[in-house]
């Protein structure tokens, strides 16, 4: 009988590992961590993934699990905005939202649990076990014992640090982003409810900040380090760095509750996507094939997508007495599927930020932008507006057909 080893307990992993324990396929899902209680986890769902969720008849998960959802977006340069733009009515329940992903993650495995097809095992991969120039399994090293689980296929879904794309030698094809972040917490919500609903992108001088209300009420910065400068937590005053580039009324916040604030946690920014994301027997979804920008939260939505089409793919051969041909074709067209759609979200991604930095290298653009913005803001509106769809919906629709 064929059966599936899924590396990875992240979105894709977890929900993949649902869709194939719910058909009655033998699937293994194997996680380094403990606990899903990783210092950080994307937290932001676009509406394809939302939509991404509703075919997988995971979309309940989130009635049971703390969430907000985003109406609007607004941008600030040297205090003046110059874009704002609310969420559609008619998206309802896929407006973009904020989960916790751990939270979100530990139900889905709950739910697959139910299927006695499933199997959760905890440990490090250390090896790929092959046969006749193909991939069969991984060798697994827990804390007392290494274990072997054969599989007739292999997926990688450990995310931008892979380890099954490290030993099955797919390179990953680094794309240029002159950015890292530092994630600082404030755990007091902001005063206004309906602040706490929009995601806010201030530009001060040289200096690019990100801030949103998460669903636990705390509000979270994302702060934008050049590339080459270190990401270490130096003795930097961060509540007046902060406050300095944020407006008045986030800074007043900001000022108020300054001891409040968590220490910064760098993120390494990896962007990119492997040119190949299969050999016989393995194949890399999510993060492990084209690792994703923060930019407009992309690398959860993008796998949750990635999970549909290898489904389509991937079952109907794993319920059958499919031959390992039939599964590298199959292997090839799911890259084929995915890959117009990654190329395209990952220029816009290059393409905001790169504007980004224009507007923090220059006080001549940004001085222009800020005096004319009264009268280019309808025309900047519509175009970010346009610039957006496939970074919200994908590039086509998708569905589950198996």
């Amino acid at each position: 009988m064929a059966s599936v080893v899924i590396v990875g307990a992240g979105p894709a992993g977890t929900t993949l590992a649902y869709l194939l324990a719910q058909r009655g396929i033998e699937v293994t899902l194997v996680e380094a961590a403990a606990n899903f209680e990783r210092v950080f986890r994307g937290e932001g769902l676009m509406p394809g993934g939302l939509y991404a969720l509703e075919q997988m008849g995971l979309f309940d998960l989130l009635d049971q699990i703390p969430c907000r959802q985003l109406h609007a977006w607004e941008f600030v340069v040297d205090d003046r905005t110059v874009l704002h733009v609310n969420e559609p009515a008619d998206l309802g329940r896929y407006r973009p939202t904020i989960i916790p992903q751990p939270a979100f993650l530990s139900a889905v495995v709950e739910r697959a649990q139910a299927f006695p097809s499933f199997r959760f095992v905890h440990g490090t991969v250390q090896a790929l076990t092959q046969k006749a120039d193909r991939v069969q399994g991984v060798v697994v090293r827990q804390a007392d014992q290494e274990i072997e689980l054969e599989a007739t296929l292999v997926i990688g879904a450990d995310g931008r640090g892979s380890t099954v794309r490290r030993l099955a030698n797919l390179p990953l094809q680094k794309l240029d982003y002159d950015a890292d972040v530092l994630w600082l917490r404030l755990p007091v919500p902001l005063p206004d409810e309906s602040q706490r609903s929009v995601f806010y992108g201030f530009i001060c001088g040289s200096e690019s900040l990100g801030a949103y209300t998460s669903w636990d009420d705390s509000l979270k910065f994302a702060y934008l380090v050049p590339r080459g400068q270190s990401l270490d937590s130096k003795p930097i005053d961060w509540p007046t760095r902060l406050a300095e580039i944020a407006p008045d009324w986030i800074a007043d916040h900001i000022r108020t509750y300054a001891e409040a604030l968590e220490a910064p946690i760098p993120l390494k920014v990896v962007f990119g996507r492997c040119p190949q994301w299969f050999q016989p027997g393995v194949l890399l979804i999510g993060d492990a094939a084209h690792p994703m920008a923060p930019i407009r939260a992309q690398g959860i939505n993008l796998a949750l997508r990635d999970v549909i089409v290898t489904a389509n793919h991937l079952i109907p051969l794993l319920q059958t007495s499919a031959s390992p041909e039939q599964f590298d074709q199959a292997m090839q067209r799911i890259q084929a599927e995915r890959q117009p759609e990654i190329v395209r979200c990952q220029n816009l991604q290059s393409s905001e930020q790169q504007l980004a930095t224009r507007l923090c290298q220059s006080s001549i653009l940004r001085g222009l932008l800020t005096q004319l913005s009264p009268l280019v803001r309808p025309v900047i509106e519509r175009r970010w507006l346009a610039r957006q769809k496939h970074l919200r919906f994908g590039l086509q629709p998708i569905a589950l057909v198996v």
